[in-house]
């Protein structure tokens, strides 16, 4: 299924990341689920809005993974929108939904640079955004891109009672990873985002409910910080990452941590993210 709204964009100017600024994207996702495609689009388009692009066109395809890409639909029409030029960019939660082997990735990624496209794959265990060239060259990521180190991750009752032993367990295990920036920092990052959490995700059994902690450190020592609780909804995401609506995450931006978000893959659990650069953040 297609939402098409045509428009036409003029030549790309190249931000450092090297995605266009400014540009013209689709948006693409597949699921056996019309309500999980429509949530992980609705996450993809606030994904793309803080990312400073018009979403012109989005497309999903009611298919499970392992059907090709060329034998759907709405992955068709975003490829002719993106050979046409009508969209600069593509933005899918990984870029397992469009091609699932090696080969099949590294012929996406050929097709892209010789567009010339770039691709953003912002819910990918280990992406957030990068671009065709890289992909295709080898190049080395960006510090929000570098493939994952080392990391720890532990489950919490979703109640306020747990957030002075995660932030105990976090100081120990910051240390045990090796992480060279500032834990004092970090934790208060984490308390941040647990705490929106117990607030805003409302389970429905609060007695049971957990919420998931987990602290990576790249390649380059960037901190990931995510906070993984049991509802899919997020309202007025955009509003709160920014920190136009309430102050929880307008803290965290304010501790300089980059928040970004993501649905689980069966849309059932949401993760928000903060990812930290070590030299960067300090009280």
């Amino acid at each position: 299924m297609t939402h098409p709204t045509p428009t036409a964009s003029g030549p790309p100017r190249t931000t450092a990341e090297g995605a266009p600024a400014g540009a013209d994207v689709v948006l693409y996702t597949t699921s056996v689920n019309s309500r999980i495609a429509t949530q992980t689009l609705a996450a993809l388009r606030d994904f793309a809005e803080l990312q400073g692009w018009t979403v012109a066109h989005e497309a999903y395809d009611l298919a499970p993974l392992h059907i090709p890409a060329r034998l759907r639909t709405g992955w068709r029409t975003a490829q002719r929108l993106l050979a046409t030029g009508e969209v600069a960019g593509l933005v899918a939660p990984s870029e397992y939904e469009v091609a699932t082997t090696p080969a099949e990735q590294r012929a996406l990624r050929e097709w892209l640079l010789s567009l010339p496209a770039f691709a953003a794959y912002p819910h990918a265990a280990h992406h957030i955004a990068r671009s065709s060239a890289e992909q295709a060259s080898g190049a080395p990521e960006s510090v929000l891109t570098a493939p994952v180190d080392r990391e720890w991750s532990r489950s919490y009752v979703m109640a306020p009672v747990s957030l002075r032993r995660f932030r105990d367990d976090a100081r120990m295990r910051l240390t045990l990873l090796g992480w060279p920036g500032d834990i004092v920092t970090a934790i208060e990052v984490l308390s941040r985002l647990a705490d929106n959490a117990i607030v805003h995700a409302k389970p429905t059994d609060p007695g049971r409910a957990q919420m998931k902690v987990r602290l990576a450190v790249d390649s380059n020592d960037v901190l990931l910080i995510d906070v993984q609780d049991p509802s899919a909804h997020f309202p007025d995401s955009k509003a709160a990452i920014a920190g136009e609506r309430g102050s929880g995450l307008k803290y965290v931006r304010l501790l300089h941590a980059h928040v970004t978000w993501f649905l689980a893959q069966d849309g059932r659990t949401k993760t928000v993210r903060a990812v930290v650069l070590p030299g960067e953040v300090s009280l």
